[in-house]
């Protein structure tokens, strides 16, 4: 049997209440060569099932902490020369996998990434406007030259993922964005504002602002010193 095209690697744990919008999403994929690794950190709830349901492969995670480290270990299950990245809260466009394709058809494209907004953007004005703020700040990065990917919406070729060492498993946050710095050294990084992600609202409700004030403070830091919070803490 050929390897897929394109491995699709989420990281979960207890996500039933929020895993329906992505399931939905992974199944309505305009492009169908293509592989789910849903690296599983013991979920006590319906997770498995609804992952197993979905068709997904199931991979017990071994790492302890960190999503760095979780991201890296699905990765490293992944078969194909094409990885891409979400979470089992989000729900990306139907045309995602398909503009991944016709992205890395270009042999020195090495990553590709789009924006996030919130789920909850759709009907609540609150989160369609921070949701925006999100979209803003990330766009102006990519004008700038910074290649600032957000783990809920990229992918990458395996090629140069491995030439470079892949995720660095110490991270407790901002590991998408150090990949995405290190990433563009070896190849061609492509910023895409219609490969579309909607993420749950569920930690800018649990933190409020206290949300964006913790990522630009993060960003800033370790832009300037390589350096990212420790304290970036599970909302379950």
């Amino acid at each position: 049997m050929s390897s897929p095209k394109i491995s699709v690697v989420i990281p979960t744990f207890n996500e039933a209440k929020y895993l329906p919008p992505c399931i939905a999403a992974i199944k309505s994929q305009t492009f169908t060569d293509f592989e789910v690794i849903a690296l599983d950190k013991s979920s006590t709830d319906a997770t498995i099932k609804m992952c197993q349901g979905a068709g997904w492969k199931i991979v017990d995670q071994k790492s302890k902490i960190g999503i760095s480290a979780a991201r890296a270990e699905g990765f490293s299950h992944a078969k194909a020369d094409i990885i891409a990245s979400t979470n089992a809260d989000t729900a990306v466009c139907s045309d995602w996998l398909e503009k991944i394709a016709q992205a890395f058809a270009d042999p020195s494209v090495v990553c590709i990434c789009g924006p996030v907004y919130f789920l909850e953007g759709k009907t609540q004005i609150f989160y369609k406007f921070m949701g925006y703020l999100s979209y803003l700040i990330f766009s102006l990065n990519h004008l700038l030259g910074n290649n600032y990917m957000i783990g809920e919406n990229f992918a990458v070729r395996r090629s140069a993922y491995d030439k470079i060492g892949g995720f660095n498993p110490s991270l407790i946050t901002a590991e998408d964005v150090d990949l995405g710095y290190r990433i563009q050294k070896v190849g061609k990084c492509l910023y895409d504002p219609k490969l579309v992600a909607l993420t749950s609202n569920r930690r800018l409700a649990h933190e409020k602002l206290g949300f964006f004030t913790h990522h630009i403070a993060n960003f800033i830091r370790f832009k300037l010193t390589g350096v990212a919070s420790t304290n970036f803490k599970p909302v379950r």
